[in-house]
């Protein structure tokens, strides 16, 4: 748990975010209704004898300030995506470059956009977003589609592309409590491939979208099986094949 910024990462199973991406991921449920109560049944309130004076100052939570997008340019930052098996010419044909200031510290990270002009943050030591969180959707066309696949997150995303499986408009989660404000974008497609993780979470999403879209959902997390999403098998591939060119 990283106070200072307000946010959670499991190195575990790879995945992090706010306090509300803690719950969905802990009770396993994308209802925020039922999340926020779940939250609040976990905190009670504490007794008369604990309860601060009505004057005493109250924290806020930490904000992100004077963000600033640009070209992913940082080495660093094109290293670590290697590292997870992005080429640079992908990393930067998709990927922005953030930089911002939370509680006085100066901060950059790779930026992945979403639909509510929100981003996915990542570098080697923080996973995060800079709110409103939402999908991100990329579509090869401007005309409509017959295929979409979907993705938890965006590096699974660009691991698919780097493995050139797929060719489709794709909608990125960028967390499985999103499934719900996907299902709109997903309706008039005909197959909608799943490249989602082979974890609780993951099956849960599938299983979501498998009621509600029928046959129309195709579950290609066998592609990788044994693996726990697409990156580590990206990864993995990349350690035991020098052929891989980043």
């Amino acid at each position: 748990m990283e106070t200072t910024l307000n946010c959670w990462y499991d190195f575990g199973i790879g995945k992090g975010g706010n306090i509300v991406d803690l719950a969905a991921e802990i009770y396993q449920s994308t209802d925020m209704r039922y999340l926020i109560h779940c939250i609040a049944d976990s905190c009670p309130m504490p007794s008369m004898q604990t309860v601060a004076p009505p004057f005493a100052p109250r924290h806020s939570a930490p904000s992100f300030e004077d963000i600033r997008v640009v070209p992913l340019e940082s080495h660093a930052l094109v290293a670590y995506l290697q590292e997870r098996g992005i080429p640079t010419k992908i990393s930067k044909a998709h990927c922005q470059q953030i930089h911002y200031c939370c509680r006085g510290k100066q901060y950059y990270s790779v930026a992945f956009a979403n639909e509510s002009d929100g981003y996915e943050v990542r570098n080697r030591y923080f996973k995060g977003c800079i709110s409103p969180k939402d999908i991100s959707i990329r579509r090869i066309r401007d005309g409509p589609s017959a295929e979409c696949a979907v993705f938890e997150g965006f590096i699974d995303y660009l691991s698919a592309l780097k493995l050139g499986i797929i060719g489709t408009d794709a909608i990125i989660l960028n967390s499985v409590s999103n499934v719900n404000k996907a299902i709109p974008h997903l309706r008039d497609y005909k197959a909608i491939h799943c490249y989602l993780d082979n974890d609780v979470a993951g099956k849960i999403a599938l299983g979501q979208l498998t009621k509600r879209f029928g046959t129309k959902v195709i579950d290609r997390s066998t592609l990788y099986s044994g693996f726990n999403d697409l990156n580590e098998y990206l990864t993995t591939s990349f350690t035991n094949n020098q052929n891989l060119q980043l």
